[in-house]
């Protein structure tokens, strides 16, 4: 069986209730299972900022990506190569979208994306994304308008793998969170509740930030990340 508790001993682990990126800032991060990583936690917090920098208006996503069971899958499906690739097709979608409503607005596409082991050792991938809440107000349903932010994902993952969108559809999720993760929310008395998309804007004071932020946070933890197979645990972009 796969040990999904094995630690990566470059890491700093942090199993306080609250991340401190610098100037008196705390924000509410998970722990119930288990420790995160303190350099995941800086990640995530740089590529939030860096999505406010250029967007000042940020719609914040939280989806889920995993592999289909019982279809042929590409080669290197067990690598980072296919969200890679998934990654890089969304963009190159949302790109082309923008370009096709000629659009003024900025599609740079932010993320963070943490790789994770099942006890059966198949890899699955949670994904942070960041964009332009002016370009984009919510990620879009499963079955409405094409070309919305789900559907261009579905399509960036089917492509990766090199399968049928209909196959992989099932295997896209936005995430809401799992009861105990509400749970832990509840904890901090912060009289927000947990969506799968946030928006930060500066005219709330970025208001829902922390709880963004702790759903995020989920992506830092230690649990179920496997270190020493030559795959990064944690992908994100970058200036």
């Amino acid at each position: 069986m796969l040990d999904v508790t094995c630690a990566n001993r470059n890491l700093t682990p942090i199993d306080t209730p609250t991340y401190s990126p610098g100037s008196g800032v705390e924000l509410p991060i998970q722990t119930h299972k288990g420790p995160v990583a303190k350099e995941y936690l800086d990640i995530l917090y740089r590529v939030a900022r860096q999505a406010i920098d250029d967007h000042r208006r940020v719609l914040a996503c939280r989806f889920d990506l995993t592999l289909p069971h019982g279809v042929p899958l590409p080669a290197d499906a067990f690598t980072n190569a296919p969200v890679q690739r998934c990654i890089d097709s969304f963009k190159a979608r949302v790109k082309h979208d923008g370009q096709r409503r000629s659009s003024p607005h900025n599609r740079r596409v932010r993320y963070v994306i943490a790789r994770e082991y099942s006890q059966h050792g198949r890899p699955h991938f949670h994904l942070m994304l960041f964009l332009n809440l002016n370009a984009y107000n919510s990620p879009g349903t499963v079955d409405y308008d094409r070309t919305n932010l789900f559907n261009m994902l579905v399509g960036a993952w089917a492509s990766a793998l090199n399968l049928p969108e209909e196959v992989v559809k099932p295997r896209v999720q936005l995430c809401c969170g799992h009861s105990v993760e509400h749970e832990a929310w509840n904890a901090f008395s912060l009289q927000m509740p947990l969506y799968s998309h946030y928006y930060l804007e500066s005219a709330n004071q970025y208001a829902v930030f922390p709880a963004m932020f702790f759903r995020g946070s989920y992506l830092c933890k230690l649990y179920s990340k496997r270190y020493g197979d030559g795959h990064r645990a944690i992908l994100h972009s970058h200036r």
